[in-house]
């Protein structure tokens, strides 16, 4: 089969590899469509070749059923939460495997820029008529995370949200807030990602060094009930936090910023809260899927690019520099 490999900085190829075969309570898929995600960047700066094979966020068909699969059938169209908990956690029996105390990373599920991977099966949600494989590959990562967030912030009709960070995750998250019957603001650097903000159904979008005060001028002088953060900029955290009203809540979703503050002065006094989400759980990317089948967010409102896997080390450099244009890309498989 062929699978995207890194072999050094900036050196990406397509290569062959052995199809693999599914454990007992796992499956094989034929994959379909494989998103590129902001955290896949990694690869490209690997500083040698790499053993493994990247990519979580994919949809296909159930291709070869492991020993003591029942829940599924060949040719099931499912979509991935590549989080893989221990499976028997109060947590992950509710299929929220990204709360389980046990995890580690290591068995998470990837192969998702291969033509197969292998899925525990409790990790594969069947994907239901009207939504394709393209859909599916976005659903739980790039508009899962997002959605746990507006959950996690208590996101509903009447809030003032401010989504931070306008790349494909803070693009979900504008019309996600929208979906949901907020008043939506939005903060980048980029322009044209503002544009598409303001297309995907924000009120209002400026740059992240207008705030706190576009904030707090955009809700009459009161600042915002919630900060979804998808940045992950330093800046951003004592920005955001100047954004809220009294009583407010930040929920943080990009990685990699650090930041120092006294929480007398930012949180104690203001009764503020800060949380942290990761990813989606199974239910919760059950009910994203029906916000699309009921017509309420469109999968595919920031797709820019689709492609075949040939063209994904082109791509990856594009998306890693942030090229102009390109927002979301997913690779399409035959």
């Amino acid at each position: 089969m062929k699978v995207l490999k890194a072999f050094g900085p900036g050196d990406l190829r397509v290569v062959e590899a052995p199809v693999p075969e599914p454990e007992p309570g796992c499956v094989r898929v034929k994959v379909r469509a494989s998103g590129i995600c902001g955290s896949d960047k990694w690869i490209w700066n690997v500083k040698g070749p790499m053993d493994g094979v990247a990519g979580h966020e994919a949809a296909g068909e159930v291709n070869k059923l492991g020993e003591g699969v029942t829940s599924l059938a060949i040719g099931d169209p499912v979509m991935i939460n590549n989080v893989v908990g221990c499976g028997t956690c109060p947590a992950c029996r509710a299929g929220a495997f990204v709360m389980c105390p046990r995890w580690d990373g290591s068995q998470d599920v990837g192969n998702g820029f291969g033509e197969y991977l292998i899925a525990p099966a409790r990790n594969c949600i069947k994907i239901l008529p009207g939504l394709d494989f393209v859909d599916g590959a976005l659903i739980p990562d790039n508009w899962g995370t997002p959605y746990a967030a507006m959950k996690r912030a208590g996101v509903t009709v009447g809030s003032d949200v401010l989504v931070n960070g306008c790349g494909p995750v803070g693009q979900a998250a504008v019309a996600l807030a929208r979906a949901l019957g907020a008043y939506v603001l939005a903060a980048d650097p980029v322009a044209w990602r503002r544009d598409l903000a303001l297309k995907n159904g924000a009120d209002a979008a400026f740059e992240p060094r207008e705030l706190p005060d576009a904030a707090v001028k955009y809700t009459n002088g009161l600042g915002v009930n919630a900060v979804i953060e998808c940045s992950g900029a330093n800046a951003a955290y004592e920005n955001c936090l100047k954004s809220l009203r009294h009583g407010g809540c930040m929920v943080t979703v990009g990685e990699g910023g650090e930041f120092t503050f006294r929480p007398s002065d930012r949180l104690i006094r203001r009764a503020l809260s800060v949380h942290g989400t990761w990813y989606s759980t199974i239910p919760q990317a059950g009910e994203v899927m029906q916000l699309a089948l009921q017509r309420r967010i469109n999968p595919r409102a920031f797709l820019t690019h689709t492609i075949p896997i040939e063209d994904a080390p082109r791509m990856f450099k594009s998306v890693v520099e942030c090229e102009a244009g390109v927002c979301k890309c997913v690779i399409v498989f035959n």
